[in-house]
């Protein structure tokens, strides 16, 4: 009579579609709770991973949460460090540009698009977007540059972002969707300013 070996306890430590799973179970939980409740280890269980592979994936959650919901990478700390690097008199204008850069990125406009008229449309809808730029972006920034109510200046920074999406691609006002990046980032970039800057 043969017997079996004892089957290993615990997860599987990798598989050839672990990434892929990481990154479904992240996009579910992060549309369903939003951006700040999802922890990495709720997501290790979702998607039935070890912790540890979470963090040999990725660099950690920003860069999961841009990977899986964005589509796209992006480093949010890269992008936090070129707004503050120059005058502070034009962070503003450099907060601007950098998010109508990650707009511009190939597939980016459709997929923000698509969560924003969600957020905006269902009432059950997380605003997991919103949540990982306030805290991620605009949130630093307010905080580096000291203020204590840097959150605050955070959140009314980005409904400067979420009011200028909503009109120029889903109102579609015309005099927006034509503007050039230039002209909307000296134009948005005073308001930005005073948001983040501003006394």
């Amino acid at each position: 009579m043969t017997t079996q070996a004892p089957r290993p306890r615990g997860r599987r430590p990798g598989r050839t579609d672990t990434r892929a799973a990481i990154q479904a179970a992240a996009l579910t939980l992060f549309s369903e709770m939003g951006y700040e409740k999802v922890s990495l280890r709720a997501i290790a269980r979702a998607a039935d991973v070890d912790p540890a592979l979470i963090h040999h994936y990725f660099e950690n959650k920003a860069d999961l949460f841009s990977r899986s919901v964005l589509d796209q990478p992006m480093d949010a700390d890269a992008v936090v460090r070129a707004i503050l690097d120059g005058p502070v008199e034009s962070i503003g204008e450099r907060t601007v540009a950098a998010f109508l850069n990650i707009w511009d990125q190939p597939g980016a406009s459709e997929r923000f698009t698509a969560m924003l008229r969600a957020a905006v449309t269902d009432p059950n809808a997380r605003r997991p977007l919103s949540e990982f730029l306030v805290r991620e972006v605009l949130g630093k920034v307010a905080e580096q540059l000291g203020h204590p109510d840097a959150r605050l200046r955070a959140q009314i920074g980005m409904s400067q972002v979420l009011g200028f999406a909503l009109a120029r691609n889903i109102l579609e006002l015309p005099a927006l969707v034509k503007a050039r990046n230039p002209v909307l980032i000296t134009a948005l970039g005073r308001a930005m300013q005073a948001c983040l800057v501003g006394a």
